[in-house]
C-alpha cells in the first residue's frame, strides 16, 4: 500500500522491507512472528484499516506478548473527503481496549522524530496515529524543548499559559494532534475575553498520565477535553476516569464528534466546522458552561 514516505526504506533496505498488500490481517500475523523471531517490526496503513486486523493485534500482539509498533495514516477526518469509511472517528475507543498498548498521537515531526527513537529503544505494543498532514502552525511547537523518551513518558505537555494568571475563570484544554492548532487559536480568544486557559497536548492517549495538571493541583474552574473522535470511548473518557479515580471533583466538559458516521462533502476544515468543531461553536461551548 504505497507510501512515498517509505520509497527510501524500500530504495535502501530491501531485504527489511515487505509490502503486504491490502491484506492487513497478514501484515499484523507476519510482524508477530517477526517480533517472536526478536526483530523490530513496524507495520504501517490507513489508520481506518486498524479496525480490520484488531483481532490479530489482539491475541498475535497483546496475548502474546509481541511487540509492534503500528504506524496508522491519517487520524480522524484526515481522509476527507473519501468519506466515513476511510475517516477512523472511533478507533482511540477500540485500540485502547487492548490490555496493554501504548497510543501516541504527536502534534508534529519534532515529535514524531523522537517516537522513533523510542520505539526502536524500547520495542512495545504501540499504535501511532498520525496525521495525514500537520497544521503548520504546530511545527514551531516544542523545539526548544528536550525531547526524550521521559518526555515522551510523561504523556502530556501545557503550551500555554503556565503562570496561573488573574482572569475570571481558569480553564485547561486537552487535546492531540489536528485539534492542538484549534485549541491554541481558541485560548486566544478566550484570554482576549479576560478567561485564563491552559492548553494540554495528550500526544499520549494511552496510558493517560496528566503529570503537568498534578503540578496544579488540578486547581481548574472548568477541563475540557477536545478530539475529533466521537465521544463514545474517546479519551475524554480516559480523561473522566483519571479524574475519578483520582479523586479529584472538576467540572469536565467534553467536545468532539457526533455520535454518527459523516457522510457529506466537503474537506477536513469544512466538515470540523458544520459538526460541532469550529472555532466559534468551541468557544461558545465552553463559555456556556462557565
Amino acid at each position: 500500500m504505497g507510501a512515498p514516505s517509505l520509497d527510501k526504506w524500500r530504495e535502501e533496505l530491501p531485504e527489511q522491507f515487505f509490502a503486504a498488500g491490502i491484506s492487513e490481517q497478514n501484515a499484523i500475523n507476519f510482524a508477530a512472528g517477526l517480533s517472536a523471531s526478536g526483530k523490530k517490526v513496524y507495520v504501517y496503513f490507513m489508520a481506518c484499516w486498524v479496525a480490520r486486523c484488531f483481532e490479530q493485534i489482539r491475541y498475535s500482539c497483546a496475548m502474546a506478548g509481541n511487540s509492534i509498533t503500528i504506524l496508522g495514516n491519517s487520524v480522524g477526518l484526515g481522509y476527507t473527503p473519501a468519506g466515513p469509511a476511510h475517516n477512523p472517528t472511533e478507533d482511540i475507543a477500540y485500540m485502547k481496549s487492548l490490555c496493554g498498548i501504548e497510543i501516541y498521537s504527536p502534534a508534529n515531526n519534532a515529535v514524531t522524530k523522537e517516537l522513533v527513537n523510542l520505539t526502536c529503544d524500547e520495542p512495545k505494543l504501540r499504535y501511532i496515529r498520525f496525521e495525514r498532514s500537520f497544521p503548520q502552525e504546530l511545527e514551531s511547537l516544542y523545539l526548544d524543548s528536550k525531547i526524550d523518551s521521559d518526555f515522551l513518558n510523561m504523556g502530556s505537555q501545557i503550551v500555554l499559559y503556565e503562570d496561573g494568571g488573574s482572569g475570571e475563570s481558569t480553564i485547561c484544554i486537552i487535546t492531540s494532534g489536528y485539534l492542538l492548532a484549534r485549541a491554541i487559536e481558541v485560548s486566544k480568544i478566550l484570554e482576549s475575553e479576560g478567561y485564563d486557559v491552559a492548553v494540554v497536548d495528550l500526544y499520549r492517549i494511552k496510558p493517560v498520565e496528566l503529570a503537568k495538571l498534578e503540578e496544579y493541583d488540578y486547581d481548574y474552574d472548568l477541563i475540557v477535553t477536545l478530539e475529533e473522535q466521537t465521544l463514545s470511548g474517546g479519551f475524554g473518557s480516559s480523561v473522566c476516569e483519571l479524574l475519578a479515580d483520582s479523586g479529584y471533583k472538576r467540572n469536565v466538559l467534553r467536545i468532539g464528534l457526533p455520535e454518527k458516521y459523516i457522510f457529506e462533502n466537503g474537506n477536513r476544515e469544512h466538515l470540523l466546522n458544520t459538526n460541532g468543531l469550529s472555532v466559534t461553536t468551541i468557544c461558545e461551548k465552553i463559555t456556556s458552561k462557565l
